[in-house]
């Protein structure tokens, strides 16, 4: 037993401790928490307004707003944010982080879009005329109508986009970000064990991951939302 915790400490010292090689997790998990935060918090904003342009009375910028979307959700994560820095802003200097957050921005909100567009959809049109009729406006009709049931249905959803977000952010590593799933590898390659580097990678994720999920939850309650308690 007393060898199982000596190779047990050894293994925690080389890759934690030795080198103070815990600055690499630490840096990769800031940049995680950034490069995911503002992707889902500024893709929220941009699919809304790919969902309200999808759903334009004119017919161009319809079918212009659904292939782009459509075209950004084909493309693999990682060859799209290759697109986005060395070609699309190769040629300025501008930062490499910068242009990660712009295509993960983009990618996210056409995700957003879909799920924005699909809650918008489920809100029965008769309840929206029966609203005008009592005399509301297009914006009480939104207010009190349309947005509770759309924020509803959507918030399921919305909370595994999330998750996806944040597991999208696995790839920058190839563009030499220093996220948490690089910092592993850096650490793999130092100590020629990736267990406890990994272990470490996947308990941060499954942290952040069940914490945003938790205050997701949170707002589906009556005190949030005005709807049923859960």
């Amino acid at each position: 037993m007393a060898e199982f915790f000596d190779e047990l400490y050894k293994q925690i010292y080389v890759t934690f401790i030795y080198e103070s090689r815990w600055r690499f997790f630490v840096d990769g998990f800031w940049m995680t928490l950034l490069l995911t935060f503002s992707s889902f918090i500024l893709g929220t904003l941009i699919g809304i307004l790919f969902c309200k342009l999808k759903m334009s009375g004119v017919r161009w910028v319809r079918g212009v707003t659904k292939a782009f979307t459509s075209l950004l959700i084909q493309i693999p994560t990682l060859v799209l944010l290759m697109l986005f820095v060395y070609i699309i802003f190769g040629s300025i200097s501008l930062p490499v982080v910068i242009s990660v957050i712009i295509g993960l921005t983009l990618k996210t909100g056409c995700y957003m879009a879909d799920i924005f567009g699909t809650a918008v959809e489920t809100v029965a049109p008769g309840e929206v005329e029966a609203a005008r009729t009592l005399g509301m406006t297009r914006f009480q009709s939104f207010r009190y109508v349309i947005l509770p049931q759309t924020v509803k249905t959507a918030l399921p959803v919305y909370k595994n986009q999330f998750i996806s977000c944040l597991q999208e952010t696995s790839v920058v590593g190839y563009l030499a970000i220093m996220d948490l799933t690089r910092a592993s590898d850096i650490v793999s390659a130092r100590t020629f064990d990736a267990l406890f580097a990994l272990l470490a990678v996947t308990l941060i994720y499954l942290i952040i991951g069940w914490g945003v999920g938790a205050l997701i939850n949170l707002a589906e309650r009556k005190k949030h939302l005005g709807g049923e308690a859960q």
